[in-house]
């Protein structure tokens, strides 16, 4: 069964996190369904990174 999950990809190159909506397909096969969003730059990457944290546990409960 596939389960729709959200997952932050991040931080990139250029030092983006971003949160994608897709699906588990098993296996460690994730179809990316959308783009949800870019998480702003905080003062320090860690913040960033506790930004982009809360909204994927608050997306996925």
């Amino acid at each position: 069964m596939n389960k729709t999950i959200f997952i932050k990809e991040g931080p990139d190159k250029k030092g983006k996190t971003h949160i994608i909506e897709g699906e588990d397909k098993g296996n460690n096969v994730f179809s990316i369904k959308r783009f949800i969003c870019e998480v702003q730059n905080q003062q320090t990457e860690e913040q960033t990174q506790e930004v982009a944290d809360l909204l994927v546990k608050k997306l996925n409960s």
